[in-house]
C-alpha cells in the first residue's frame, strides 16, 4: 500500500500541525527489477496523540517519560533509514545524470561526424570563416569569432591558425582593454595575421588618463604600420601618440587604403601629415583636419565632419581626383575665396545639423565649384529644425556656376514652406536629373506635396484621372483625409501658383523615391502622368515678367520620358487609419507594376 505524505513547503520552519499524518504503513518501491522497497511504520509513532499533548501543555513524568524517550528513539531510527536511502538514491541519480551527459556528448560527436559541413573542402570552409570573422573580432569585449572557431575541434583549430586573414581584422576599446589586460591578445592577433594587411578600429575614450596604456598598445601597432590597410582611430589626442611617432620614424604606410581619425579639440592648428600613403583611397576626419602638405591624387573619397570651412577647403584642394565628398556640420569660416577652388567630385553630400546649417552651405559653397557634380545629397542630419530656403538658393547658385550635369538629387529637410516658384528655381537648373529622392521628417506636415504637384507632367487633369479610372482603378477607394487633410488644404492655399502650361519639370526623371505620408490621389495622378507622359512639347512665353527675371534663362527640357521606378516609405510608424490607406494605395499601384514599373511601398 502506497500512501502520501504532505510536507510543508518550509520543512521544519512551519507548524507541525500542517502535517497530514498517514494512518497506515507507507511502502515505496525503489527498484522495479529486484523488488527492493522501503516500508515506514509512521502510523505507529502516535503523531496525533503527541500533538494533543503539546496543545494541552502536558509534561510526562516517570515511566511515561521513558515511553516518550523510546518513541523518540524509534523516530530517529526511521529518520536514519530515510536519510540512508536518500543518500543512496542521490548517488544513483548523480551517476545517471553523469551518464546522461556522456551520452549527450557522444550524440553530439556522432551528429558532428554526420554533419554536412565536413563535406566542405578546406578552402571553401576558410572562405566561410573569413566572412564570419571579418569586422567582428571585438577583442576587448570578448566577442572574438576567430577564437571561438579555433576551439570547436582540432581540424578547425589547425585551419584557423593557418589562415592569417582571420586574424587581420580586429577592434578594441582602451577602457575595456585596460580593465582586462588584453595586451597579449592584441599581440596574438598581430603575430598570427602576419604577413596580411591589418584592419583595426581603436576607440580611445579615456583621454589623457590612459596615455601610458595607449602608448603601449600603439607601440605594438606602430611596429606593424607597414601592414595598416583600413584604420579607424577615435582619440582625444591622436597627434601626440599616433602621428608624431609615425613622422619621426619616417613611416610611409604603403598598404593604407582608408584612414578614419576622430580628434579632440585641444590642439592648435591642423597636425601635419607628411606620410606618402601611395594607396590611400578614403580619408575621414572628425573635428579636426590634417595638413596634407602636398597633393594626394590617390584619394577618391573625403568625409569631413565638424571642422572649419577653411580646413575643409584645404583638404579638398589637396585631393585633385576625389570623386565622393561628404561634408557634415562645418564650423563658421571667414575670409573664404569666392570662388577659388575647383573640385572634380561627381558626388556631394551635405549634412547640416541646426547649429551648423548656415555655415556649411552658405560659406563653403561660395568658395568652391563642383564642375563634374552628378549626384547631390542634402540632409538636415535627422533634426526637426526648419531649414532655411536661402541655403538651398546657395546650392542653386553653385550649380549655376557649373555645367548642368546633375543626374541624382536627394534631400530630406524640414522646410517651412516649399513654394512652387522656389521648386521651379531649384529644378530648372537640373534638366538632366534622372533620380530624385525626397523625404520629410516624422513631425513635418504638408511641405512636400507642392513639390509632387509641380512634377505632374503637362496634360489635362481629366485625361490623367480618366486613365487612372480605366487602368489603375480604385480611385473611389482612395481619400486624402485623416491626419494630413488639414495640412494639405493649407498647402493648396499657400501654393496657388500654377505650373506654366505645357512645362515638364525634370523631364528625364526615371526613378522617384519618397519618404512621406502619402496623398494617394496626388501620387496616382503624378505616376499616371509620368508613366504615360503627354506628347505636348514645352511652350515658351508662359512665364510672367517676375518669374522670367527670377529664373533667368530657362533651359529647353525637351520631351518627358517615362518613369521607371517608384519607391515609397512611410516615415515612422503609421496609425491604423494610415495603414489602411497605405494598403489601398498599394493595391492601386498593382496596375503600374503589372505594366512593368518597379513599384515598392513600405511602412
Amino acid at each position: 500500500m502506497i500512501s502520501t505524505v504532505t510536507i510543508p513547503s518550509d520543512d521544519l520552519d512551519g507548524s507541525v500541525a500542517q502535517y497530514t499524518w498517514p494512518q497506515e504503513c507507507i511502502s515505496m518501491d525503489l527498484c522495479v527489477k529486484c523488488g527492493d522497497s522501503l516500508e515506514l511504520n509512521l502510523h505507529q509513532l502516535r503523531f496525533s496523540e503527541s500533538l494533543s499533548c503539546v496543545r494541552a501543555g502536558y509534561y510526562p513524568f516517570g515511566s511515561e517519560r521513558a515511553a516518550y524517550d523510546k518513541l523518540l528513539g524509534d523516530t530517529q531510527i526511521e529518520l536514519d533509514r530515510c536519510q540512508k536511502e536518500i543518500d543512496r538514491v542521490e548517488i544513483l541519480c548523480n551517476t545517471l545524470i553523469a551518464s546522461k551527459q556522456l551520452l549527450q556528448a557522444n550524440k553530439r560527436l556522432i551528429h558532428s561526424i554526420l554533419s554536412p559541413i565536413h563535406k566542405l573542402p578546406l578552402d571553401l570552409l576558410g572562405n566561410i570563416f573569413e566572412h564570419v570573422c571579418y569586422g567582428s573580432n571585438y577583442i576587448s569585449g570578448f566577442n572574438v569569432p576567430t577564437l571561438k572557431l579555433s576551439r570547436v575541434c582540432h581540424r578547425w583549430r589547425r585551419l584557423v591558425s593557418s589562415m592569417p586573414v582571420l586574424w587581420s581584422s580586429f577592434q578594441f576599446s582602451e577602457k575595456e582593454y585596460a580593465r582586462h589586460n588584453l595586451l597579449p591578445l592584441l599581440g596574438l592577433f598581430l603575430r598570427r595575421s602576419h604577413p596580411c594587411p591589418i584592419d583595426f578600429q581603436l576607440d580611445d575614450i579615456n583621454g589623457y588618463e590612459s596615455s601610458s596604456r595607449s602608448s603601449k598598445n600603439m607601440s605594438s601597432l606602430l611596429l606593424h604600420s607597414d601592414r595598416w590597410r583600413h584604420v579607424e582611430i577615435r582619440s582625444q589626442f591622436p597627434s601626440a601618440y599616433l602621428l608624431q611617432p609615425l613622422i619621426k620614424r619616417g613611416a610611409q604606410l604603403p598598404s593604407l587604403k582608408s584612414l578614419t581619425l576622430g580628434m579632440g579639440n585641444d590642439e592648435t592648428g591642423d597636425p601635419d601629415f607628411p606620410m606618402t600613403c601611395a594607396n590611400l583611397k578614403s580619408l575621414t576626419l572628425n573635428q579636426r583636419g590634417l595638413e596634407l602638405q602636398f597633393p594626394r591624387p590617390t584619394i577618391t573619397r573625403l568625409v569631413l565632419k565638424y571642422m572649419s570651412c577653411k580646413s575643409a577647403l584645404s583638404l579638398i584642394s589637396h585631393c585633385p581626383n576625389v570623386q565622393d565628398v561628404v561634408l557634415k556640420g562645418l564650423d563658421q569660416g571667414s575670409d573664404l575665396p569666392t570662388p577659388a577652388y575647383k573640385c572634380n567630385a561627381n558626388k556631394l553630400a551635405l549634412s547640416c545639423p541646426p547649429s551648423y546649417k548656415q555655415s556649411t552651405i552658405s560659406n563653403l559653397l561660395r568658395g568652391i565649384d563642383f564642375d563634374q557634380l552628378t549626384s547631390l545629397n542634402i540632409d538636415d542630419d535627422g533634426y526637426d529644425t526648419q531649414f532655411d530656403w536661402s541655403d538651398i538658393r546657395k546650392v542653386c547658385l553653385m550649380l549655376e556656376r557649373s555645367p548642368i550635369n546633375l543626374t541624382s538629387l536627394s534631400f530630406r529637410l524640414c522646410v517651412e514652406s516649399f513654394s512652387i516658384n522656389r521648386v521651379l528655381h531649384v529644378f530648372y537648373h537640373m534638366p538632366l536629373l534622372t533620380e530624385l529622392e525626397i523625404g520629410e521628417r516624422r513631425n513635418q506636415t504638408g511641405t512636400i506635396y507642392p513639390i509632387l504637384k509641380s512634377l505632374i507632367a503637362p496634360q489635362t487633369s481629366e485625361a490623367v484621372m480618366g486613365g487612372m479610372d480605366e487602368d489603375g482603378g480604385g480611385l473611389e477607394d482612395l481619400s486624402d483625409d485623416g491626419e494630413d487633410e488639414a495640412d494639405l488644404d493649407k498647402d493648396d492655399k499657400k501654393d496657388d501658383t500654377e505650373i506654366p502650361e505645357g512645362l515638364c519639370l525634370l523631364p528625364k526623371l526615371t526613378k522617384l523615391r519618397l519618404i512621406i505620408r502619402p496623398r494617394p490621389k496626388l501620387l496616382l495622378k503624378l505616376l499616371r502622368s509620368r508613366w504615360r507622359p503627354s506628347l505636348l512639347p514645352p511652350r515658351s512665353g508662359r512665364f510672367s515678367t517676375q518669374e522670367s527675371n527670377r529664373l533667368e534663362v530657362v533651359p529647353d527640357h525637351g520631351q518627358c520620358v517615362c518613369l521607371r521606378s517608384f519607391h515609397l516609405m512611410y516615415p515612422g510608424s503609421p496609425r491604423n487609419k494610415a495603414t489602411l490607406r497605405l494598403i489601398v494605395f498599394k493595391r492601386n499601384l498593382e496596375s503600374f507594376k503589372n505594366d512593368g514599373m518597379d513599384v515598392e511601398v513600405k511602412w
